[in-house]
């Protein structure tokens, strides 16, 4: 069986929601019937788009799909918007989450910490989780570090949360 379960052709698109714009690829109309978006409009998946890999997850938008693109990867690869790539990509577990190395062995090393990670969902888990490895320089890395033990621990928001 091959690793990617589905492939297809597509443009590199830009996507506007609100003020916001995403560099994006929209999923194949042919294939939404063929993939289980029942209770889950959001799908996971990870992929390769012309040589990038991403991991990510089919968003819905006014009845079709899209799949936000990493810039830096792409300006890396020399993709930019407009161009033609092939998509390839399978489902993964709704529940993946990619967590940072500093982070897995704070949670592996406190128990506390642990058990407070496991009282949140995927979804606020990946988001701790990017808040992390989304910082570039390793002081950064460790501050974010602080603020996602805080949250978890109780004694601080959790950093989207921050000033309302």
């Amino acid at each position: 069986m091959p690793y990617f379960t589905h492939r297809f052709d597509a443009v590199i698109a830009r996507h506007a929601v609100g003020t916001m714009h995403y560099t994006v690829v929209y999923l194949d109309p042919s294939l939404p019937p063929e993939l289980p978006f029942e209770g889950q409009p959001r799908l996971r998946i990870e992929a390769d788009v012309g040589g990038v890999p991403v991991k990510g997850a089919w968003q819905p938008s006014k009845g079709r799909w899209y799949l936000m693109l990493p810039k830096a990867r792409l300006r890396g690869a020399g993709l930019a918007i407009g161009d033609p790539v092939e998509v390839a990509f399978r489902v993964i577990a709704q529940t993946d989450v990619d967590i940072p190395e500093e982070l897995a062995a704070r949670l592996a090393a406190v128990a506390r910490l642990r058990k407070a990670w496991a009282t949140h969902t995927p979804g606020t888990q990946r988001g701790l989780a990017h808040f992390i490895e989304s910082a570039k320089r390793a002081p950064t890395r460790a501050a974010r570090l602080a603020q996602v033990e805080a949250a978890l621990l109780g004694t601080a928001p959790l950093p989207w949360a921050r000033g309302r």
